[in-house]
């Protein structure tokens, strides 16, 4: 059981070690992504509706 809080603490100190090193995202580049994901997100969208609606066009016009 005690050898198993030591490795919890020596996990907790390497992780805080670590996450010292990382590279964050300054605001900017944060806003930029965001932005970017959000307009693929909606031209994806776009083709996706229209992918559906003309299948459902060519669905209906073959079901007649």
């Amino acid at each position: 059981m005690i050898a198993k809080i030591k490795q919890f603490i020596q996990f907790s100190k390497d992780s805080r070690e670590e996450l010292k090193k990382v590279t964050w995202p300054d605001r900017d580049e944060v806003t930029s992504f965001t932005v970017v994901v959000i307009v693929a997100v909606c031209v994806i969208s776009v083709f996706l509706w229209l992918v559906d609606t003309g299948l459902m066009a060519l669905i209906t016009v073959v079901m007649k």
